[in-house]
């Protein structure tokens, strides 16, 4: 275009009178037949306000009207970063022209938002700025950032930060199941919980040995084999995996088979597990109202098998699920298992009241028949987030009730997680 232009206006400069008024206008006629009209590209929109930069930036701006603060140190994805100062002179980047690579998290569809917490976290940033994608903001969400405002294309947050890392894992198999690993980012202590059915012992090891091969306390909620089958298989060959404590359900043998097993029941994962673990010293039975305190992380276990759930002979293999409270001083979640029934929730409720309340809640028995929702349950968890352990055949499937589940659930303002977006992933 350069090129062109310069000849034309060489053309033109060695004309005179009405022929250079002739060529100028030659000259024109042909821009506009030959050339292309910007304003009719698809890429190009007019101004949507009268400070020409984009809506989002102006909305980002109205954010912060009743916000007092002279400086507000905040991250945001570049094309709506470079108009931020121009609008509010109060907008302060933690970095210059060139992003770091934790920018690009904002906006990318799996984002390590790990990486932007702990940037955040050296940086002083008050305020980040994300795409508002469902599956980008609630992977934010999900981590602890907490919702400042939003337009329809951005979402603004305040950063969050905690030593322990809670992640759920999704079934190899695509069935359902339960898996989390509770990581301390800032010494390295591992806690496990169950640990999924038997095709996903590779994953699970994976997990064990990237986060330095040494489990310092295993939790098994119970006996089933979606839940313990991987736990099975390394405990009986470790394979240079170090397993210091593990805390379980009291369900004796002799209550076991006493029981009216179902097909379900997995005879088979209960045996494996009492053969391992014979002989086995560092296995502690856990006891309803015990509490374990690790490097600030308090652990308070609510059932467990004792009297309460044998007295009342409804589905106890699956009702003697340890279900206990992992909180820090910022944060909590309420873990299940495969605690279900009526009577229970209702015990749990009257027993413990306010206790229950959590800020994360795994919802028991993978959300299918879970606790009833007219037990009280729910109302007195009130939790922000509520994870399935299932897949999307579990969810969407009108044969199962965690559709229902997930409905009341959101209609009550709670945010629905599962194996859709797996590995999930909420700092504490």
């Amino acid at each position: 275009m350069i090129i062109i232009a310069y000849g034309f206006t060489l053309i033109l400069t060695k004309l005179s009178g009405f022929k250079k008024l002739a060529g100028t206008l030659v000259a024109m006629a042909l821009i506009c037949l030959l050339g292309t009209c910007l304003y009719t590209q698809a890429w190009f929109t007019k101004a949507e306000n009268r400070n020409k930069v984009p809506q989002d930036v102006v909305t980002i701006c109205d954010v912060f009207a009743d916000n007092d603060s002279d400086i507000i140190r905040i991250m945001a994805p570049l094309d709506v970063a470079v108009y931020l100062r121009q609008m509010d002179s109060r907008f302060s980047m933690p970095y210059g022209r060139d992003l770091p690579d934790e920018a690009y998290e904002l906006t990318n569809e799996r984002p390590d938002v790990s990486l932007v917490s702990s940037y955040c976290q050296a940086n002083d940033v008050d305020c980040v700025v994300v795409s508002a994608a469902e599956g980008i903001l609630n992977a934010y969400l999900n981590y602890g950032f907490g919702l400042y405002g939003r337009t329809p294309y951005y979402a603004v947050l305040t950063p969050f930060s905690g030593d322990w890392l809670l992640t759920e894992y999704a079934m190899d198999s695509g069935d359902q199941g339960m898996c989390y690993t509770m990581e301390n980012t800032a010494d390295g202590t591992l806690i496990l919980i169950d640990g999924g059915d038997a095709k996903n012992e590779a994953t699970l090891r994976q997990a064990i040995l990237e986060k330095g091969g040494t489990v310092d306390a295993w939790i098994l909620t119970h006996y089933h084999q979606d839940h313990i089958d991987a736990f099975n298989a390394i405990y009986a060959d470790t394979q240079g995996i170090q397993i210091k404590d593990i805390y379980v359900t009291g369900l004796d043998e002799e209550t076991f088979y006493s029981l009216n097993l179902q097909e379900w029941d997995d005879v088979d994962t209960y045996k494996t597990f009492v053969e391992i673990t014979e002989d086995a010293t560092n296995i502690h039975t856990v006891s309803r109202n015990d509490v374990l305190n690790i490097n600030g992380l308090k652990i308070t276990f609510f059932n467990a098998c004792d009297q309460v759930v044998l007295n009342n002979n409804e589905d106890i293999p699956n009702n003697v699920s340890l279900v206990f409270k992992m909180e820090t001083d910022q944060r909590s979640i309420l873990i299940c298992g495969d605690a279900h029934s009526q009577y229970l929730a209702e015990y749990l409720v009257d027993t413990y009241g306010g206790a229950l309340s959590a800020d994360v809640l795994q919802c028991g028995h993978h959300c299918n028949n879970s606790m009833p929702t007219d037990s009280g349950f729910y109302d007195m968890v009130n939790p922000e987030v509520s994870i399935f352990d299932c897949p999307d055949s579990i969810m969407t499937s009108p044969n199962f009730t965690a559709g229902l589940l997930a409905s009341y659930l959101q209609e009550n303002g709670s945010r629905i997680i599962w194996y859709k977006t797996a590995p999930n992933i909420f700092a504490f």
